[in-house]
């Protein structure tokens, strides 16, 4: 078990962090998804129940990786925003300025319905899909086809989690990080994002976020 796993991928050097996120050391870019900021606002204006601080807590982790690897970059791929502006938004806004010198980039997720205005306001960059040497990044995994060969997808969307077994008949799940030669999925980021539990291919490798460590399976 480890704090963090260092991974070659095309070439390139990435940090795996318990934190749930990547810092990709050549081009100094912090990379996270599914942030989800606002889910618990727009839960809470539809009458369902949900944590109070959620936002707070998923900012201030963020907040604290940044200071921590002083990325010159933060790429996101989905999810930032969970539904329409709300109170939510302002407070993001306001954690921005904290960071002003920070390059935001963000593809998009099915939830990001803000217009683009926001965006724009907020000095982040908006792209369907973002092309870096062989990486292909995207939000959803499942909606590509007729990519090239060398192509590693990278992306989010999925919130993957992984289950292990404990002693006699218990079970755990854990959020995870998948690797395969053609796709890497990153765990959601945010606080309040729920898991979907995977089952791993022969050639995908897992990485289990435990606790603040990281367990190669």
């Amino acid at each position: 078990m480890s704090s963090s796993i260092t991974k070659i991928v095309q070439n390139q050097t990435w940090e795996l962090l318990p934190e749930k996120a990547v810092f990709w050391k050549n081009r100094k870019t912090l990379i996270i998804t599914d942030l989800h900021i606002g889910k618990s606002g727009h839960f809470r204006k539809s009458g369902i129940a949900a944590p109070a601080g959620i936002n707070a807590k998923t900012l201030s982790r963020l907040g604290n990786l940044i200071e921590s690897l002083q990325p010159d970059g933060l790429l996101i791929l989905g999810d930032l925003f969970h539904s329409k502006a709300n109170r939510e938004w302002l407070e993001f806004e306001a954690w921005l300025e904290g960071f002003g010198t920070l390059d935001i980039q963000l593809v998009t997720g099915n939830h990001d319905l803000l217009h683009q205005s926001f965006y724009e306001s907020a000095n982040i960059t908006v792209h369907e899909k973002l092309e870096i040497n062989d990486f292909l990044f995207v939000h959803d995994p499942q909606e590509l086809s007729g990519l090239k060969p060398s192509t590693t997808v990278v992306a989010g969307h999925i919130h993957p989690g992984i289950s292990i077994k404990g002693k006699g008949r218990q079970s755990l799940r854990f959020p995870c990080f998948l690797f395969s030669d053609e796709k890497i999925l990153l765990p959601a980021f945010g606080e309040f994002t729920g898991l979907h539990t995977i089952k791993p291919e022969e050639d995908e490798q897992v990485y289990a976020i435990v606790e603040e460590s990281i367990l190669e399976l």
